[in-house]
């Protein structure tokens, strides 16, 4: 762990982003970058290991512009895979390992695809997928397979000659795409440029101009745009970074012990397993300097509980994948506001409109509003899309959110989150916090369900903590001490646990889905 230094106050990133990896060789030199399942790898032998998979690449034919579907979990191959796919100027578009064939296959289809790679576990998945896929010339896996038309490639990378030099590219040039997981239709892939990875780097790099060079612990997906930028970071940064491939809390209290791990970045729900975990007490976790959490709100409660448990901060960021999982953020000596995501980033402006689109004054919630750099250019082949999310010039992020007088942004719900009762527009987020603040409470989702009077009514969903037991009627006199009558739950449903989705994200929609089913029923 290298604790004496810091990171570069002033950093220079490039446009082209297979360039941020030759960067951080120039400017930390060698150095173990890397710790995997017992095994520890430089950041020149990351270089190396990429650049034979670019070799790989070319020798099948994949041009500029090319894209290439990356299906693995968090490995040495994959963070492998986001250098050679650049290094060639061809176009990354990582998928969830947890997602369906059917949902690969969509992507393989829309994205026009002309490789797929991924790990033997998870050949099978791609092989259905990939039924027909004219575009799709080479399957190509990390190991043996004995699978009909997919090509095991770890001989020819284990021998062949490495690729060093990135094409050029421009940074209006395509990157990624990233697949958003939709609310109500199929996933749209947003385009990510060279130039919007440049500038998120940067925006975050000035506002963390200083900050010790502690390991990084990688538990979310990097293949999920708030996991890799947190590795573009961490990179950029000059840390060492652990990658564990699932979330497991009794590995992740082993790690951080052995590794000395200062930054964790990782989803609510995640704070919840850790905080919770019996044997978390049985560990040395002193090093944890600073969790940052992102993909969903933070609860209030939540977050002072395990700031006073564990020795670390603990603050909230915000941003989607459309502006490369960054907007707002604190930095390192910044005092934590309750509820709020900080300022915006340098670089980013954030602006609150009413639904006319007309701009708000401070502390009125309104739609956030994005502009900047590091902001996509649209959606792939989805015009109409496009022209909806980036009315007026400003892209439309359909979160509802204000800024206080200091500039600092809160987040309150998600557009289409909103409850309409008689009318009336009710925050699920607002219930939410009020539920959480209950000793019983692990978790808690508030949906709108159907109702004949109101139109909607309001449904809470909770699960509880291990040994406890709540009624229905305790839920609702303890959400009356805080909260009108009106934005009482006018149902609630205890679970054992919630749906979520591969980044821990409690699934809203999974749960009206069910409720819709069983009044259908």
């Amino acid at each position: 762990m290298q604790a004496a230094a810091t990171i570069p106050s002033h950093l220079s990133i490039s446009a082209n982003a297979a360039r941020l990896e030759l960067e951080n060789l120039e400017r930390f030199g060698t150095y173990t970058r890397l710790h995997y399942e017992g095994r520890s790898y430089t950041n020149a032998e990351e270089l190396q290991h990429a650049g034979r998979l670019a070799h790989v690449l070319r020798e099948r034919r994949v041009v500029p512009g090319d894209r290439v579907v990356v299906l693995m979990a968090n490995s040495p191959d994959l963070t492998a895979c986001f250098q050679a796919i650049l290094t060639i100027g061809a176009v990354m578009s990582p998928v969830m390992p947890q997602w369906t064939a059917a949902e690969v296959g969509h992507i393989l289809q829309n994205s026009g695809a002309s490789v797929v790679l991924t790990e033997p576990a998870l050949a099978a998945r791609v092989r259905e997928a990939a039924r027909g896929v004219d575009t799709l010339k080479h399957c190509l896996v990390f190991g043996e397979t004995d699978l009909e038309g997919m090509q095991n490639i770890a001989p020819q990378m284990a021998e062949c000659a490495t690729v060093e030099a990135p094409v050029n590219r421009s940074p209006e040039d395509l990157a990624m795409l990233l697949y958003t997981s939709g609310t109500t239709a199929k996933p749209k892939g947003v385009m990510i440029t060279h130039g919007n990875v440049a500038a998120a780097v940067n925006s975050a790099s000035q506002r963390n101009p200083d900050m010790p060079r502690h390991p990084m612990l990688h538990v979310l997906p990097l293949t999920h745009s708030f996991g890799l930028m947190m590795l573009k970071l961490a990179n950029a940064w000059g840390c060492a970074s652990v990658l564990v491939p699932q979330f497991d809390p009794v590995r992740i209290f082993e790690i951080v012990e052995r590794h000395q791990v200062g930054y964790l970045p990782v989803v609510p729900t995640m704070l919840v397993y850790l905080l919770q975990h019996p044997e978390r007490t049985k560990f040395n976790l002193s090093s944890l300097y600073r969790v940052t959490i992102g993909g969903a709100a933070l609860p209030e409660k939540l977050r002072s509980e395990f700031q006073k448990v564990f020795p670390c901060r603990v603050e909230q960021g915000y941003g989607l994948s459309e502006s490369v999982a960054i907007a707002s953020g604190y930095d390192d000596h910044e005092a934590y506001r309750p509820g709020s995501a900080g300022r915006p980033l340098p670089g980013i402006e954030v602006h609150i409109v009413d639904e006319w689109n007309r701009p708000l004054p401070p502390c009125r919630a309104g739609e956030i509003c994005l502009m900047g750099a590091n902001i996509t250019p649209g959606y792939w082949q989805d015009a109409s899309a496009t022209h909806e999310a980036f009315r007026g010039g400003w892209f439309h992020t359909g979160d509802i959110g204000y800024l206080d007088d200091d500039g600092y942004l809160h987040i309150t719900d998600r557009k289409k989150d909103l409850i309409v009762k008689g009318g009336e527009n009710i925050s699920p987020r607002e219930i939410e916090e009020t539920i959480y603040l209950h000793p019983a409470v692990a978790e808690a989702a508030v949906v709108g369900i159907p109702d004949e009077v109101f139109g909607e009514e309001i449904c809470a969903v909770i699960q509880l903590r291990p040994g406890t037991q709540l009624s229905d009627e305790d839920i609702r006199c303890h959400v009356a001490q805080h909260l009108t009558k009106f934005k009482m739950p006018h149902r609630v449903v205890f679970q054992a646990a919630l749906p979520k989705n591969s980044t821990g994200k409690i699934q809203k929609r999974a749960i009206r889905e069910l409720f819709a089913k069983s009044e259908a029923a």
